[in-house]
C-alpha cells in the first residue's frame, strides 16, 4: 500500500483532495453550534428510520402533565402556526382581554382574544408515520431491529477475521502468539500478552 499509494499521493495530492470533498460536502463547523460528526452521517439514514418530536420530550422533561399522554413519535414534520383575533363569552367585564374590545349582546358579555392554531401541512416520511403503533410496540420493534444488525455484524466480522486468518499467516500467528519466555520468565507471557491485545 505504501510502495503504491504513497508515490500516487505525492505525485497528485488525489487522497488530500478527495477526502476534503468528504469533509466539505458533511457542513461541519467548528466551535459551539459545531454538529456531532456520527450525527451528521447517521442522521439521512435515522431520518427514514424514526423521528422524534422534541417538543414532547421537552414537556415531559419539564413536567408539563399533559405531555404525558402525547406520542414521542413525530407524525407532521412541516406545520405552520395562525394566530387569529376570535370573539369569546366571559362571565362579567372584570373578566375582559386587557386593552381589548369589551361589549354587552344579548345578555352576554363578549371580549376578543388571540388564539393559536397550528394546521399540520405536511407529513414524515419515516417508517412509522402510518403504523398507528403505541410508542411502546415502536420502541420493541426498533430495539429488535438493532440487536439484529449488532449481531449480523459481529458476525461477519469474526467470518471475515477467520477468512483471513487462513493459510500461512495462521500458521505464523500460531507460532508467535503460543510461544512461552524462557524458564525463569515463563509467567510473564500471560501478562504481555495481555498489555498487547490492550495496544
Amino acid at each position: 500500500s505504501v510502495l503504491v499509494l504513497l508515490p500516487l499521493e505525492v505525485a497528485s495530492g488525489y487522497l488530500y483532495k478527495l477526502t476534503k470533498l468528504i469533509i466539505d460536502s458533511f457542513n461541519i463547523q467548528t466551535g459551539a453550534d459545531a454538529p456531532d460528526i456520527l450525527k451528521v452521517i447517521t442522521e439521512p439514514l435515522t431520518k427514514n428510520i424514526i423521528e422524534l418530536d422534541t417538543s414532547v420530550i421537552r414537556d415531559i422533561a419539564t413536567g408539563d402533565p399533559a405531555a404525558r399522554n402525547k406520542s414521542l413519535i413525530r407524525i407532521w414534520c412541516k406545520t405552520e402556526k395562525i394566530t387569529n383575533l376570535v370573539n369569546i363569552t366571559v362571565p362579567g367585564f372584570a373578566n375582559c382581554t386587557p386593552g381589548a374590545l369589551c361589549w354587552e349582546e344579548d345578555g352576554l358579555i363578549w371580549t376578543q382574544e388571540n388564539q393559536t392554531e397550528t394546521n399540520n401541512l405536511e407529513k414524515c416520511t419515516h417508517m412509522f408515520v402510518y403504523a398507528g403503533l403505541p410508542d411502546l410496540a415502536v420502541g420493541l420493534i426498533l430495539l429488535a431491529l438493532s440487536l439484529l444488525a449488532l449481531c449480523t455484524c459481529l458476525i461477519l466480522i469474526v467470518k471475515l477475521l477467520n477468512s483471513m486468518l487462513k493459510g500461512q499467516v495462521a500458521v505464523v500467528i500460531k507460532k508467535v502468539l503460543n510461544t512461552d519466555f524462557p524458564f525463569p520468565f515463563a509467567w510473564v507471557t500471560g501478562y504481555i500478552a495481555i498489555l498487547v491485545g490492550a495496544g
